[in-house]
């Protein structure tokens, strides 16, 4: 009868805020693969049936968690800066956000953000592009490709996510030793770059990346004010 009257207030106090909440405090705990309505409605101590007033079912759940992720966003690029130094400082920002809640990028890889946080991170892009005189296909083409290496490279990090640089370190010495270690004859060019392959997910990989992606669309549209 206890259990009941608790589960009762408890559910007088749920929201939409606080089932996101508490679903971070579940994916941290235990995962991505243990998210279910019904594993978070235990966690809250409520039936499942009383999640479904504030969330639709798993998928808005999900959408609500990616949404939250991006609300922590700082999204104010410096109008005085270059276009590429502008989308560069979203781009490290978009990172680094991700990695604070890593447990959510398994989903933001299987569905967009399309909440008003996420929508707003989009527009942040679109207004550094859009000015600069990218076309409406070209600007919504390298958002696409953005937001996919962004997702891509902090799924490859997720593994040392959080970890403490002697850790890090750890890793990348087995990772260097295990390139270093395979037959050179059947695999020549991979021993002999075991040392940057064993970085491939690191910050400065991260920032090279970029570097990559932004003189590519230069040299694609070399004079972006021009295209149509």
């Amino acid at each position: 009868m206890a259990t009941r009257t608790t589960r009762t207030q408890q559910r007088g106090f749920l929201s939409r805020d606080l089932i996101i909440q508490e679903a971070f405090a579940l994916l941290d705990k235990r995962g991505p693969s243990a998210l279910s309505m019904r594993r978070l409605a235990d966690h809250l101590g409520v039936a499942p049936n009383a999640l479904y007033t504030h969330v639709r079912g798993k998928a808005d759940l999900i959408d609500g968690l990616i949404d939250q992720v991006y609300a922590g966003l700082e999204l104010d690029p410096d109008p005085s800066k270059d276009w590429t130094e502008q989308l560069s400082g979203i781009s490290q920002a978009v990172r680094a956000q991700l990695l604070v809640h890593s447990a959510v990028v398994p989903y933001a890889l299987q569905q967009p953000g399309l909440g008003p946080h996420g929508l707003r991170l989009g527009e942040a892009i679109y207004d550094v592009l859009r000015p600069a005189g990218f076309s409406d296909q070209a600007t919504v083409g390298i958002v696409y490709a953005l937001l996919t290496y962004i997702l891509g490279f902090v799924a490859l990090e997720i593994p040392r996510a959080g970890t403490d640089p002697q850790t890090s370190d750890e890793f990348v010495r087995r990772l260097q030793a295990f390139f270093a270690a395979l037959p050179p004859g059947e695999f020549p060019h991979t021993v002999q770059l075991a040392p940057q392959l064993a970085r491939i997910s690191t910050e400065d990989q991260f920032q090279f990346g970029i570097r990559i992606f932004l003189a590519g669309l230069q040299a694609q549209y070399p004079t972006p004010e021009h295209s149509t």
